[in-house]
């Protein structure tokens, strides 16, 4: 055999080895995309069952009392919006927070960009409200480490419900003597915000005890070539160093973040209170706190339906009710919410291409 040739059995078993790993790569791969082809399905289905769920609000409410109250409201629009950009800056502020402190500074503006298109990404796309979030990672890749970008978008989904629990129960203690909701909407309600806690509970203590260990196991269940994993290996490692980081000696900023968060959610509520006065049902801080609060449980509980399109048309309807206001005015409100999302997801398909393109500009030789 001439030197350095590899003998007969090596080849053989080199081949079978790519062939194991190839074969491990097909079945992983059509694992995931059957998964995929099943989440988009599911996704439709959600889709047009709230947008069923809108058309017969509307229809059994009555067009034209909508209308009426929507004319009331219509030169608020431009404070809505406004708030409402005041709202994703206070949640930019919050996922700030969970970066690490050496990759925060100068990057503010540029996360607030970025949430901006992920925004527009989990309200327009078939993936349950993270489709936006691996295009967060990719925007940033020039700012923020991969490692420290994830484990900021994990820990800011904890921190973001956290702080959406905490104004829940500070709303509905607000209203509850005044609502009168059925003992079975009760009962449901009781429930809906307990698996509210149990989701989130489970969520930050796979994060503190390691995500990313986690996550290679199942890669490894899904058959997926070892050469592959072990590029993945640093990077969850990576994560789960950053996490350890912000759950441990970083305590501080996780309770910072759920701040921002709440500003977030009480610049929610003013919002609402704003339209009551609006449509003439008087300055009810209380009864504006409570509508936000139930708005919020209903977004996390009907994640799945793209832009809780109608769901939360519905929440609002049932709110208002129950608290003996019009329900004419619940979809009023509701729809200039509806107005202001479609404003945002529209700017943030814009300032995704432009981010994109700025990203794949080459750089300035001059340095400029």
């Amino acid at each position: 055999m001439p030197k350095g040739a590899a003998s007969p059995f090596i080849q053989l078993f080199s081949e079978s080895s790519r062939h194991r790993d190839s074969q491990k790569f097909r079945t992983g791969r059509r694992t995931h995309l059957s998964r995929l082809h099943v989440n988009s399905i599911l996704r439709a289905a959600t889709f047009l069952f709230g947008a069923g769920l809108l058309a017969w609000l509307v229809m059994s409410i009555g067009i034209g009392s909508i209308l009426a109250d929507l004319s009331r409201v219509g030169a608020g629009l431009p404070a809505i919006l406004a708030l409402e950009l005041v709202i994703s800056g206070l949640d930019t502020l919050g996922w700030w927070y969970t970066l690490p402190v050496t990759e925060r500074k100068g990057n503010y503006c540029r996360l607030f960009w970025v949430r901006s298109a992920g925004y527009a990404l989990n309200e327009s796309t078939p993936a349950a409200s993270l489709g936006g979030e691996p295009a967060k990672v990719f925007l940033l890749r020039d700012r923020v480490s991969t490692p420290a970008a994830t484990a900021s978008l994990l820990s800011t989904k904890v921190s973001f419900s956290l702080a959406a629990a905490i104004f829940i129960v500070a709303g509905f203690c607000a209203v509850w003597s005044r609502l009168t909701l059925p003992p079975d909407i009760t009962l449901a309600l009781f429930l809906a915000f307990a698996l509210m806690l149990v989701a989130i509970s489970l969520f930050a203590l796979l994060q503190m005890r390691g995500i990313g260990a986690g996550a290679l196991k199942i890669a490894r269940r899904l058959r997926i070539p070892d050469r592959w994993l072990e590029r993945i290996e640093p990077l969850s490692n990576g994560i789960d160093s950053h996490l350890n980081d912000f759950y441990g000696p970083r305590r501080g900023d996780l309770f910072r973040a759920i701040a921002a968060h709440l500003g977030g959610f009480g610049c929610g509520a003013l919002q609402v209170l704003l339209m009551l006065v609006w449509l003439r049902l008087g300055f009810d801080p209380q009864a504006a706190l409570g509508i936000a609060a139930f708005s919020a449980l209903v977004a996390f509980v009907a994640f799945a339906v793209p832009a809780s399109l109608g769901v939360q048309e519905g929440g609002k309807v049932l709110i208002f009710w129950a608290l003996g206001l019009p329900t004419a005015a619940a979809m009023v409100a509701g729809i200039a919410l509806r107005l202001t999302s479609l404003i945002r997801i529209a700017l943030g398909f814009v300032v995704l291409i432009l981010l994109q393109r700025r990203l794949h500009q080459p750089p300035d030789p001059n340095g400029g």
